[in-house]
Formats: structure tokens, sequence, C-alpha cells
């Protein structure tokens, strides 16, 4: 592979790389934004506009620079404009996300002391005024304008309209701002503890995001669509709503709101996009419930077409130059079936679809890339906000995270312990009054992943598993739970799974089942089953899962096999506080939420005789 030349960002902020949208390309659109069912295009000189008046706003009203200003809502333009207004300002900005608890909100005001804060509406206002920390606000300011004002809370247009002279802040700012500034604060996931602010710089987002070239050059050089509806407080939301845009040709488009982003993806068409497995995953199990329920002549179109794909796919995969009328029949069945079906869910024009933050499942993933989309796995976290690894052939298999990627300015090395260590110059500069915590992940200038990987002899990286998530059996034995989770999410009738055990005898897992496989299987063998919690005591259910994971225990060591498992009654989500915005799982949380559940499934008779034999 040939090496990419970075592009010069050397000397680039947030603020100049608006300017130059301004004055280049000012009539473009810098992005849509969908409100009250119609689609409202910003071009780069309204963009600016608006971002240089709130900005004004911002310092008439005290910002200093380095002063934080905390941001709470779902994805949206106004969003993207106060960040930018208050990078743009010389502020420090810091997401919140939209359905955080007033404890959370608590922790992230007092953590970074805001001054300001931009709440989306009624429901972000009332939670953050519930914290204690809320009366150390000088202005709390919301994007809706119909949010009465009080005290020192006013609507954005209010706040805005009291600007000053705005006309030169831009190209003042752009003048001022250093690549080595903060720009924003990132609060990582907090699997095992009150999450971490990772401090980025300007340099930080840019080279950050501009790794992506090095994986998926197209989105530099050609015209293409993305759905954002990952929160724009975390690195992906962010890198893909605003940073991207500023560098590439990507153009973003905002739903009304994330929650409906399924539709705003069948509308869209996007062209590029980047989601953890968990939506590949969902999104194949109702496209596989669409296909069950379409008529007898379309299933057979459909085996049809997918036994031919099957092969193609493999003849893809394959050295050498293939079979091209293998490849001629996959088009044929590609547009005759598979387009029509990927239509339905919106992905009929993806072109470029990635994954990362967890493993993807093998099955999932040849699924998909049967359906001819070239889908591919990367590598990336909040503190180094690109990827330094992805996979770059076409039709990869799963497994991989792929190779480093080839810019000379980006090192990727593999420590003795396996942990991947990584360097360059999109990396964070330190978690907020985490000192301690800075100096474990930041040594010598490498960034320590946490992440254990294995480099393979074909010169891939696998993920391995989390360095602080191996699990220690009461006997000796460290077990990666990834791999096991992994392994029972092959499943289609399994959409998530916890592994338990640190401390314990034998492993144990707590089962999510897919809610349209299962009931889709349910309705024509199980009469009662009416809602997802009655799947977990549906004794048929059971004995389907119950045969899932022993498929799964066939391809484990003896030491890795699940012993025991329950069914959920609940989906693993962000609202119940088990799961990351970005699908990672909360093991402390995740423990202490299922504690009942988890102890059930441990046969406690010896200890029990021990602690009679104490007594």
């Amino acid at each position: 592979m040939s090496t990419v030349h970075p592009a010069a960002f050397d000397d680039d902020t947030l603020p100049s790389l608006l300017r130059d949208r301004r004055d280049r390309i000012s009539d473009q659109v810098a992005f849509f934004q969908k409100r009250g069912g119609e689609w409202h295009g910003t071009n780069w000189g309204e963009f600016a506009r608006k971002v240089s008046r709130l900005s004004r706003a911002l310092l008439d009203s005290g910002l200093k620079k380095g002063d934080y200003v905390a941001i709470m809502g779902d994805v949206s333009q106004e969003w993207a404009i106060a960040f930018m207004a208050t990078a743009c300002a010389g502020g420090v900005a810091v997401g919140i996300y939209f359905t955080s608890s007033t404890e959370e909100v608590d922790y992230y005001l007092a953590d970074c002391g805001a001054r300001f804060m931009f709440a989306a509406g009624e429901k972000e206002l009332r939670v953050a005024l519930r914290a204690s920390h809320a009366t150390a606000l000088e202005k709390i300011i919301t994007f809706d304008s119909d949010v009465p004002p009080a005290d020192n809370v006013l609507s954005l247009s209010a706040f805005a309209a009291s600007a000053s002279d705005f006309s030169a802040l831009l190209d003042e700012q752009a003048e001022i701002a250093g690549p080595d500034d903060m720009a924003c604060v990132v609060y990582t996931s907090g699997t095992t503890a009150n999450p971490k602010g990772a401090m980025l710089t300007h340099r930080s987002l840019i080279e950050g995001v501009a790794t992506t070239r090095c994986f998926c050059p197209a989105l530099f050089t050609e015209a293409q669509r993305v759905v954002v509806h990952l929160p724009i407080s975390h690195v992906v939301g962010l890198g893909q709503g605003i940073v991207l845009p500023l560098i590439s040709q990507v153009l973003p488009y905002f739903g009304e709101s994330s929650a409906d982003f399924a539709a705003t993806i069948r509308e869209v068409k996007p062209t590029y996009w980047m989601a953890p497995p968990r939506f590949y995953q969902r999104y194949a199990a109702e496209l596989a419930s669409k296909i069950n329920a379409s008529s007898p002549e379309k299933r057979k179109s459909y085996h049809l077409a997918m036994s031919i794909g099957q092969k193609a796919l493999v003849d893809r995969q394959a050295a050498g130059p293939g079979s091209s009328l293998l490849q001629a029949l996959f088009e044929t069945c590609r547009k005759e079936v598979f387009i029509p079906l990927l239509a339905e869910i919106g992905l009929d024009q993806l072109k470029h679809p990635y994954t990362a933050s967890a493993p993807m499942p093998s099955d999932v993933m040849k699924l998909w890339q049967t359906w001819g989309l070239n889908l591919k796995e990367c590598y990336g976290q909040t503190e180094l906000v690109g990827a330094n690894a992805a996979q770059m052939r076409d039709w990869s298999q799963a497994g991989t995270i792929g190779e480093a990627i080839a810019d000379p300015r980006w090192k990727t090395r593999v420590a003795g312990d396996g942990e991947m260590l990584v360097k360059g110059p999109g990396l964070f500069i330190g978690y907020l009054n985490k000192p301690d915590d800075t100096l474990d992940a930041l040594r010598d200038g490498w960034l320590h992943t946490g992440d254990i990987v294995e480099l393979r002899p074909d010169g891939l990286l696998a993920l391995i598993d989390r360095k602080k998530e191996i699990i220690n059996t009461s006997g000796g034995k460290s077990i990666s739970p990834a791999q096991i989770e992994n392994e029972l999410r092959q499943s289609p009738y399994i959409s998530e799974a916890a592994v338990c055990g640190d401390g314990r005898k034998y492993l144990v897992a707590l089962i999510e089942v897919d809610r349209i496989a299962m009931m889709d299987w349910a309705k024509e063998r199980v009469g009662t089953i009416d809602h997802y919690s009655d799947l977990c005591t549906s004794e048929a259910v059971i004995h389907l899962i119950e045969g899932e994971v022993a498929k799964a225990n066939q391809k484990l060591a003896q030491v890795e096999k699940i012993k025991a498992f329950r069914i959920l009654h609940e989906e693993l989500t962000v609202e119940n506080g088990v799961m990351t915005a970005t699908r990672k799982k909360r093991r402390k949380k995740l423990n202490d939420r299922y504690k009942e559940m988890i102890d059930s499934l441990y046969d406690e008779s010896e200890d029990t005789l021990i602690k009679k034999a104490l007594l």
C-alpha cells in the first residue's frame, strides 16, 4: 500500500477552516436540517454568519479564552452552531448527552466548571436546573425559542440578537486561535467509573478526523451524504457532523431527532455511514424478518440470489482474478433482489459503510457483504479521535480491525503484554482534572489504548479485549469476555450478551434476545408472547436460546464455556444505565443492576458448607 501524504493541517484551527469554507465555497450547502417535515439547507456563508454572531454574543457576555461552555441536546444544527461558536470565541465546548440524568449533568458541570450552558429545550433545561452546580452558570441559552426566559435563562435567538458588530470576528479569531489551543472536552463512556473528560485541541480534532482519508479517500474526492444520528457529544457524531465537513466533501443531514434516524436514513439514502455493529445487526434482523414475511415467490428468488451471492463473495475474497461470469450473475442478483431489499431501509446507495466500537459478528458482516455492501471494520477511540487502524482490503472478513493507517506521522505498535499503543498528531492532551489517569494513558507520547490486540501473520490486527475487562475466575484463569460475547452474538436470536464470572468458579451469561427475530420466531410457535418481557419466561424461547448457547460453547475452550444463562426481561440500553451511548457495556453498573440474577446462576452449596464450617 502506498503511503498517504498528509494534507497541510499543521496550522489550521476550527475558525480558520470555517473562514476558508466561507471564502471559497460560501454558496455551497454546509448541512441540511429537517424541521416540520421539510429539509432546510444552510450554506457555508450563512453558517459562518450564525457562528460569528453567536461567538460575539459569548464574548460580549464575558467569555474568556479557555472558559468552558456546556452543550446539552439531541443532534441538531443548533448543536453544531453552538459548538463552533464556542470554539471560534476561544472557549472550550463540553458536550453532554441529551438523556443524561441530573446527577450526571451535575458531575460534568462540576468537573469542567462551565460558565455558560446551551440546553436544547425544556426537558434538558429542567434536568440542568436541578443540578446543584447549575447555580454557577452565568447564562443558560436554550435552542428552543418557546422556552420562557427566567433569571439567567434566555433563548438562542434572543442571546444572539444581543451581539455587537461581528463582521470581522471570524477573521480575527482565525488569526488568534492556535492549533494546540483546547477546543473541547469529550467525556469517555465511563464503562468502569465516572466518565473522564478527554481534552481535545483544534489539532486533535482536525488531525484525528483527517485519518479518514487514509482508509476512505473517496470522502475527500467525491460528494458524500451522511446521516448524523450518533450524539455530537461523542467523537463519532462530532467528527461526522462538524469536523469532517470542514475538510472533506461530506454533507451531513440532521433529522428531526436521533430517535427518527431510521426514517431519516430512508429519506437521505446516505453514501457514507459509520455506526456500531449493533445498528447493522438490528437492520439485518429487520430485513430478515421482511424476507420471512414475504410471498413464496419472493422468498424463492431471495434464496436463489443468496446462493449466487455467497459464492460470488467467496470469489471476491479469494486471491486471483476471480470469475467474471459469477460476478456478472451476482450483479444481476444485486440489481433485481438485493438493491430493492436495501432500499426498504434506505441503504441502497451506501457506498462506504464502516463499523467500529465493538467486534462485528462474522455472520452479520458476511450477510451485508453478500447483499453487496463492502462493509469494513476500523478502530478508534475518544482519545485519538479518528482511526489508527482500519480494514483496507475490499470485502474484508470480520475478526480484525485491519491494519495500521499508512500515514507516516501515525504509529501503531503492540506492547509486550499485547496492549495496542498509538502515537500521532491527533491524540488528546490528557484527562481534565485527572493527572494520574493522564499519566497512565499517555506515556512518552504514546497513547496506551487499554485494548489488547494480536498482530496476525497476515499483518492484520485482531482486537482481543479491553485490558481492564479481563475476567479472572476463582480458578486463576484470565478470560476475555468480549470474545465469548461475540461468539454468542453470532446467533440471529441473540442481540447482546454479558458474560460474568469475575472471582467465580465458572462463567455465566445474561442474554438479550433480538426483539424482531425472536418475536417473529415465537409468533408461529408460542401463542402467548405479546411483549418483549414475556420472552424471558417462555419455555420454548429458553429452550431455543439453550441450543444457541450450546452452539457457541462448542467453539470455546473449556474454561470459556457458559455454564448457565438467563434471558433478560429488558433490553440493555443507555437509559437503564448499563450501556454507553456508543453501545459499550458498563460492566460495574451491569453487574450491580442484575446482581440477584447473576447470583442465582451460581451453585452456592460449597460456599454454604464453608460458612457453616466457620460457625
